[in-house]
């Protein structure tokens, strides 16, 4: 599909018979050439749900400059396409958001923007209050980089997002990081001026979750290295939704095994909201 600007995006719609519901996967900026939730997207499927996953501009099979956004706000404008195309796809049926790590932080501005109703959103691991994770964590020439790009060179493609993947220590984690080294489509070096809008997202998410009243299921990884669970509860806390849950996945890291981990809870839930934009005031 178009995107503005002329943008070419890439946009997969995988409808099964008799959908009652799509949910749109809102990706982060590290989007790979395979399936990131195949077990997952088998139970929504199997379970009626279409899916809709959409690579914003510079990501993924999608065109554009990998690794720097000039206007982030190109990013935003792409994702509400993609719900605009989730609606297309199945017609007058719910609509959920799902979005993990970065793609959570997205996911609830995309909520926070867009005026159609949604019948839920599930957030895993959304990037809120981060901690310093082995093998993913900056070094201090890394901040002395830093610093000399925020003044001199904002443009310039400095900041690794998956530096030293065998350091992880979480074996899922540390396999995760380790096929997306060797996978070509995932964008791994970005400039400081894409960081820096992806962090003032990512700073929003508890006054974006303020300002969306749908249902709310966010998962956590115990295991998960990356981020303070303690944002977590700031998500929800601050969430305007009446209905809000969180599930502990406990064998979960932070990155896909939170979802494959528990993929029974997820879609139960999404099934038991297939009526919830209805019945909200």
């Amino acid at each position: 599909m178009e995107g503005a600007g002329g943008v070419r995006l890439y946009v997969a719609i995988r409808v099964p018979a008799d959908p009652w519901g799509v949910v749109d996967f809102v990706l982060g900026p590290e989007i790979r050439a395979t399936e990131p939730y195949p077990r997952f997207a088998a139970a929504l499927h199997a379970a009626g749900l279409a899916t809709v996953t959409l690579h914003p501009r510079g990501s993924g099979f999608s065109d554009g400059v990998r690794g720097d956004l000039a206007d982030p706000r190109g990013i935003l404008d792409d994702l509400l396409r993609g719900l605009a195309r989730a609606r297309s796809a199945c017609s007058d049926q719910p609509v959920f958001l799902f979005g993990h790590s970065a793609g959570g932080a997205l996911a609830l501005q995309v909520a926070a923007k867009t005026k159609a109703p949604l019948a839920g959103l599930v957030l895993i691991n959304p990037a809120y209050r981060w901690t310093y994770a082995k093998g993913l964590g900056p070094t201090l020439r890394d901040y002395v980089t830093f610093a000399f790009d925020a003044v001199f060179r904002r443009s310039a493609l400095t900041v690794d997002m998956n530096r030293n993947p065998s350091a992880v220590e979480h074996p899922a984690d540390r396999e995760e990081a380790l096929a997306m080294q060797r996978d070509p489509l995932v964008v791994r070096h970005f400039s400081l001026r894409y960081m820096l809008a992806q962090r003032a997202v990512m700073n929003a998410c508890a006054r974006n979750a303020a300002a969306t009243d749908a249902p709310l299921l966010l998962v956590q990884g115990a295991k998960d290295a990356l981020l303070d669970p303690r944002g977590n509860d700031e998500i929800l806390a601050a969430a305007c939704a009446a209905d809000k849950t969180k599930l502990v996945a406990d064998e979960g890291g932070h990155g896909a095994s939170a979802v494959e981990t528990r993929v029974d809870e997820i879609v139960a839930w999404l099934c038991r909201h297939r009526t919830t934009i209805g019945d909200r005031p």
